[in-house]
């Protein structure tokens, strides 16, 4: 346990001290669990048995997702389409794989030249993902994700590949639950072009806590450390411009969450995203910007979620999750 840490902290120094970017190949920072979506856009720390959560954090693969499916799509913006397909089987009594897919179809697109548009063309990112988890101790689990890429723009194609590390702590008996994890640690293969870039790499952990009276859970998510400031580009200058104090800094990094858990077979979300509001949001309306929601409930044999964001007013996500034990049929 004490070995896995100690790499840990040291990867995550390492990353740390890197230039910070946006980086290629986006795509992998979206929620591709409605749990997560629901809670602000993503969550290491939680306690459900949802394969999706695994590609946000692979310590969160369990030996209770055994044979479980699960699918999911989300209506991201401007007629984005994501989908996931993802299955798990444990090996023995102390660790798992998962194999994963996810597909990303941004539409046609309109190809311009100076002045006029010339045509039309079509963007496309896949990746091909597998994780394995094991249990360190009765409260600890440690796992890893490998991300295959392939991304397609127009006549111009990518290939990369992508690693995720991550621990989750877990203690049921004082309703705590922790996750840590370093995301998307990789590099491209094939370039677009001759320029090689950066991945969107990051370091995020999160903790929740469980009411010992009440079916209430409370979740903060620290994320986004690959910048510690996000200036913007003033119009006038057309330079970088970061305004911010230091508690603004910090709040832009967090992503805070509240679920009614009143069962195992119904779990309702709410979420606040910080970073997206304060820049995406505008002063005539700004009701929903930075907020999520989502909820989870068993029907039979099933096991569906769904979660809403709004990202700015001219645009929200929509996404939805289907998971089931294929060994319950």
């Amino acid at each position: 346990m004490r070995h896995a840490l100690t790499l840990l902290v040291i990867l995550a120094a390492g990353l740390l001290s890197l230039q910070a970017g946006e980086g290629v190949y986006r795509f992998l920072t979206l929620p591709v669990s409605s749990n997560a979506a629901g809670l602000g856009g993503t969550v290491l720390s939680s306690p459900e048995s949802d394969l999706n959560l695994s590609l946000h954090n692979p310590a969160a693969l369990s030996l209770e997702m055994h044979n479980q499916l699960a699918l999911g799509y989300m209506n991201y913006l401007a007629d984005i389409h994501l989908g996931t397909a993802a299955y798990s089987r444990k090996i023995n009594e102390r660790s798992s794989w998962m194999a994963a897919l996810r597909y990303v179809d941004y539409g046609q697109l309109i190809s311009a030249g100076e002045n006029l548009p010339t045509g039309e063309f079509f963007a496309k990112d896949m990746a091909m993902s597998g994780a394995y988890a094991f249990m360190l101790d009765p409260r600890w689990r440690a796992g890893a994700n490998m991300h295959l890429v392939y991304s397609v723009l127009d006549q111009y194609t990518s290939i990369g590949m992508a690693i995720d590390l991550g621990l989750q702590y877990a203690n049921p008996e004082q309703k705590i639950w922790a996750g840590f994890a370093i995301k998307n640690l990789g590099s491209q293969f094939k370039p677009y072009d001759e320029s090689y870039e950066a991945l969107p790499w990051d370091v995020q952990f999160g903790v929740t806590k469980g009411l010992m009276h009440a079916p209430f859970r409370f979740t903060l998510t620290a994320w986004g450390f690959n910048a510690w400031s996000y200036p913007y580009i003033d119009g006038t200058s057309g330079l970088a411009v970061s305004n911010d104090n230091f508690i603004e800094k910090v709040f832009k990094h967090m992503l805070i969450g509240l679920e009614f858990v009143p069962s195992d077979n119904f779990q309702l979300s709410l979420g606040y995203n910080v970073r997206r509001k304060s820049e995406l949001s505008l002063d005539q309306r700004t009701v929903l910007t930075g907020f999520t929601a989502g909820f989870s409930m068993s029907v039979r044999k099933l096991r569906i979620g769904a979660s809403f964001a709004q990202y700015h007013i001219a645009g929200n996500s929509l996404q939805m999750t289907l998971s089931t034990d294929l060994g319950i049929f």
